[in-house]
C-alpha cells in the first residue's frame, strides 16, 4: 500500500485508510499501558511504514471475523506486535499468527521484545519455538520496568 498522490488527493480513499488504521489501533490501544508512546509510534511510524511496504499487518480470522493480528517489520525481521482478541484467546490462534509472521519475515526466530508483565503470558510460546533471550533492558519504555529481547542478531 503506497501512499500515492492519488490517495492524498482522493478524500474518499483517504477516509477509508483512516478508518482502517483507526479500527486497528482501537484493537491494539491497550498496549499503551506497557508502551506509553504507543499511539504516537503507531500513527507516526507504523502507518507510514505500512504505506511504504516496510511493515505489514497479518490477520487471523475465523467465520469471517478477525480474531487477531500481528505487526511485522521486514527490514529487522521483527515481530513488533501480536494480539489475539480477548474473546478468541487460548484457542491456538496466537500460534497461527506466529507461524504467519515467521513465514512473512522468512525467519524461524524473528527478533521481538516483550514487557516484563507480558513475559509470563508468552513464555510457553517462546519455549515452544526455542526463542532465546538476548538482552534484558531496564527502563527502556517505563521507569524500573524490564523489556526482554529475543533472537536479536
Amino acid at each position: 500500500m503506497r501512499l500515492t498522490n492519488e490517495i492524498k488527493t482522493n478524500t474518499g480513499l483517504l477516509e477509508i485508510y483512516n478508518t482502517y488504521f483507526n479500527n486497528i489501533y482501537s484493537r491494539l490501544d491497550s498496549a499503551e499501558q506497557y508502551y506509553p508512546d504507543f499511539k504516537s509510534w503507531y500513527y507516526n511510524k507504523v502507518v507510514p511504514d505500512i504505506l511504504n511496504n516496510k511493515r505489514d499487518f497479518l490477520f487471523e480470522s475465523r467465520n469471517n471475523k478477525i480474531v487477531g493480528l500481528s505487526l511485522i517489520k521486514y527490514e529487522e525481521k521483527k515481530l513488533c506486535t501480536l494480539k489475539v482478541f480477548e474473546e478468541y484467546q487460548n484457542k491456538g490462534y496466537g500460534l497461527k499468527l506466529f507461524e504467519k509472521s515467521f513465514e512473512a519475515l522468512d525467519a524461524e526466530k524473528p527478533f521481538l521484545t516483550v514487557s516484563e508483565e507480558k513475559y509470563s503470558e508468552f513464555k510457553k510460546v517462546f519455549d515452544y519455538y526455542d526463542f532465546k533471550i538476548t538482552d534484558i533492558k531496564q527502563g527502556l519504555y517505563r521507569d524500573n520496568k524490564l523489556e526482554y529481547f529475543f533472537n536479536e542478531i
